[in-house]
């Protein structure tokens, strides 16, 4: 049996992803002197980059709101709509 087999089911696909994920370097994994290690920090790397985009993400859009909810913001709003329902 593989022991991929006995993982969680609900981390199943997770793992699966980042098998294949690391599989797209598959060259860079052949010239290493140790593959597994290297397959483990290409892992690694690959999640460091995605919370890495993902905080990218969530800062933008706690700008975004914040700027949204800030008094001067919320006073230049009402008058937008002011004016656009007077038209």
């Amino acid at each position: 049996m593989n022991w991929r087999e006995e993982v969680d089911k609900g981390l199943k696909p997770h793992l699966d992803m980042q098998i294949k994920e690391t599989h797209r370097h598959k060259e860079v994994l052949e010239k290493a002197p140790d593959p597994i290690s290297a397959q483990l920090w290409l892992a690694i790397a690959s999640l460091s980059k995605q919370i890495f985009d993902l905080n990218i993400r969530i800062n933008y859009m706690e700008r975004l709101l914040q700027d949204a909810l800030t008094p001067k913001s919320i006073v230049t709003q009402k008058i937008v709509k002011k004016k656009i329902v007077k038209k």
